[in-house]
């Protein structure tokens, strides 16, 4: 099978048996043999996530046009000697990451916990015979 797409528009206007033969299989489904072959070629169906340093990520919440005039605010009340003023802006530019980045930890455990529940096993037809398989088995 080769790696094309296959056009949704063009599914609905074709054969069913034209639409088996491009995607190089059959009524029965795919063998494992083929279903391993397969897996070899495209990889698992899963999305591979990177996991950002915490530290890096509550840096980030520093880098920014808004954040660097709130910086530089800050500076200027430290070179022209107000501090009070320094003390409110750099409490407050802090408030803002820690607050920022508590909301996106939170949001983060929902999403992993949303994903706990996703299926994890999907049901194929292999060899003639439905079987459960793990959901990054599958292929196309």
């Amino acid at each position: 099978m080769d790696k094309r797409i296959l056009n949704i528009r063009d599914i609905e206007k074709t054969d069913v048996t034209r639409i088996l033969q491009d995607l190089s299989t059959s009524k029965d489904g795919l063998s494992s043999q083929e279903a391993e072959k397969r897996l070899g070629v495209y990889g698992p169906n899963e999305i591979i996530e990177k996991k950002v340093n915490p530290v890096l990520k509550f840096l980030g919440y520093f880098w920014g046009p808004i954040s660097w005039m709130i910086e530089i605010a800050a500076v200027l009340s430290l070179i022209i000697r107000h501090m009070e003023d320094f003390y409110i802006i750099t409490v407050l530019l802090l408030l803002n990451a820690v607050v920022a980045f508590w909301q996106e930890h939170k949001a983060d455990n929902a999403i992993e916990a949303l994903k706990k529940r996703l299926a994890l096993r999907s049901r194929v037809l292999r060899d003639n015979k439905w079987i459960e398989v793990a959901a990054r088995d599958l292929v196309p």
